[in-house]
């Protein structure tokens, strides 16, 4: 199997400006690969995003079936859940699932 292009450092950057721009109380993001693993990440530690992936692994597998779905005419959807420590938004894109850490 050959490996998907990974998001490059300036486009992970890029998209993180965007979302920083449009919710400023988003004060992590990471980006998850297909297996689970995160690729990328913005304002957490490695260690601490894999425990984030780990955390949310059901949800992600879950997420992968919406993006599957989006390839054959369904609705782009985000999940979302609240915790005590913030909110936590998974964002299915096509190479990779973008997860977003907000203080609310």
């Amino acid at each position: 199997t050959n490996m998907p292009a990974m998001p490059k450092r300036e486009i992970f950057e890029r998209i993180i400006q965007n979302i920083t721009n449009k919710f400023p109380d988003v004060y992590a993001a990471l980006f998850i690969s297909p297996e689970g693993f995160p690729i990328n990440t913005w304002g957490v530690s490695l260690e601490r995003a894999e425990e984030i992936s780990a955390l949310l692994s059901a949800l992600i597998g879950k997420t992968w079936e919406i993006v599957r779905g989006v390839k054959e005419g369904g609705e782009l959807a985000f999940i979302q859940i609240q915790t005590n420590m913030g909110g936590i938004r998974i964002a299915p894109q096509d190479e990779f699932i973008l997860v977003t850490l907000t203080k609310t």
